[in-house]
């Protein structure tokens, strides 16, 4: 955003920045040592809504008189600004009003996600509390206004109590049937921009102030001789090729992380694959109990799943359980001393335990029937 001084009027115009709350607060703060009346002027198509809540708590909790003026389009948070004075805005006759959601985006987990919607709501509550309290209407009648892109010409701001009174305009009268929502935000904020009068649009960069300037940035085209047009659009050019740079080195960066997160998933199932083919083989699982440990491996990691199997017994084949011994003998898996113990042996020492093989070790006691009846 850039804010113009003269006197006891400031301009604040375009897009909302980090950083521009500070400003506005260090160039109010000095305004409010010299002036009992300030005009705050207005052509803004929003931006940082926390730089805006601060250029907004600033003009509401000032002692001063204040009186806010909408010289073009207050958009977004330039329309939730204009509302920080209970004697409400005054627009020019072929100005706009904009209101909509508060909107946003974040990179980073599902919390961090659903982080960002909760702040997002919690903001667009503020907005309609405000603006219930500033126009007197209800709150089920401005959340329509929170769905979309809502605009409001100067009549229709008046009806709404968005504005107080309509004044003549700074800028050269507006090709009529104007279309907000054919041109969007940023269309309407340069239809105004290029229409404003001299004095109200104009940086006054001297050629001292220049040089730096373009020498910082490593301006290329302009020199400090050149317009104050041609060395702002520089400076908007220089930092677009900037952003896009950036935005290039992050798809980079962003591709890199998927491709190495994929590597890793991939690393992580082969060694959670191994390690049940492993159990599986060592006795420990069956095949159908495949799906269940691969999840554990998944989801806990490969430690967790190797802590899981090396606590499962392998289990001992029918082959190590049953031994023939020679002759009629036959051992089943039991204590000590039973080894020998045959089917006769059994139904006669020990029925109940007889029958508990029969339920836990169904293919000894089967080896045993076999045995007896010559199966």
């Amino acid at each position: 955003m850039i804010f113009s001084v003269k006197q006891n009027t400031i301009t604040a115009y375009g897009q909302i920045w980090d950083g521009n709350g500070m400003e506005f607060v260090s160039i109010f703060s000095q305004m409010e040592g010299q002036y009992s009346d300030i005009t705050v002027k207005i052509h803004t198509y929003g931006g940082s809504v926390f730089d805006g809540n601060l250029i907004f708590n600033t003009i509401q909790n000032s002692k001063k008189n204040i009186d806010i003026q909408i010289i073009g389009i207050a958009a977004s948070m330039g329309a939730i600004i204009s509302q920080s004075r209970k004697n409400k805005p005054r627009i020019v006759r072929n100005g706009y009003l904009m209101i909509h959601a508060p909107s946003g985006g974040t990179d980073g987990t599902a919390t961090d996600h659903e982080n960002t919607a909760k702040l997002l709501r919690s903001i667009e509550k503020n907005f309609r509390s405000l603006l219930v309290e500033s126009t007197g209407k209800p709150e089920n009648y401005v959340s329509k206004w929170m769905t979309g892109d809502n605009w409001f010409d100067a009549e229709q701001a008046l009806k709404e109590g968005l504005v107080s009174e309509i004044i003549e305009p700074e800028s050269d009268t507006m090709t009529a049937n104007l279309n907000p929502q054919e041109l969007g935000v940023k269309g309407m904020y340069y239809q105004f921009t290029a229409l404003l009068n001299p004095e109200n649009s104009h940086i006054n960069l001297d050629n001292n102030m220049k040089k730096p300037i373009i020498e910082a940035l490593g301006l290329i085209g302009v020199d400090a001789n050149s317009s104050d047009t041609a060395v702002i659009e520089a400076v908007k050019k220089h930092f677009e090729a900037q952003n896009t740079e950036l935005q290039g080195k992050l798809d980079v960066e962003i591709q890199k992380r998927t491709t190495a997160e994929a590597a890793l998933q991939n690393q992580v199932k082969t060694a959670v694959t191994a390690e049940i083919e492993a159990g599986i083989k060592a006795g420990k699982l069956t095949a159908d109990q495949k799906a269940t440990y691969e999840a554990i491996g998944t989801t806990q990691g490969i430690e967790a799943l190797k802590t899981v199997l090396a606590a499962i017994p392998a289990r001992q084949p029918i082959t190590g359980q049953i031994q023939n011994t020679g002759g009629n003998s036959f051992n089943a898996p039991v204590a000590a001393g039973r080894e020998a113990w045959d089917w006769d042996k059994w139904q006669k020492e020990d029925p109940k335990g007889f029958e508990a093989m029969h339920k836990n070790q169904p293919e000894a006691w089967q080896a045993l029937y076999n045995q007896k009846f010559k199966k």
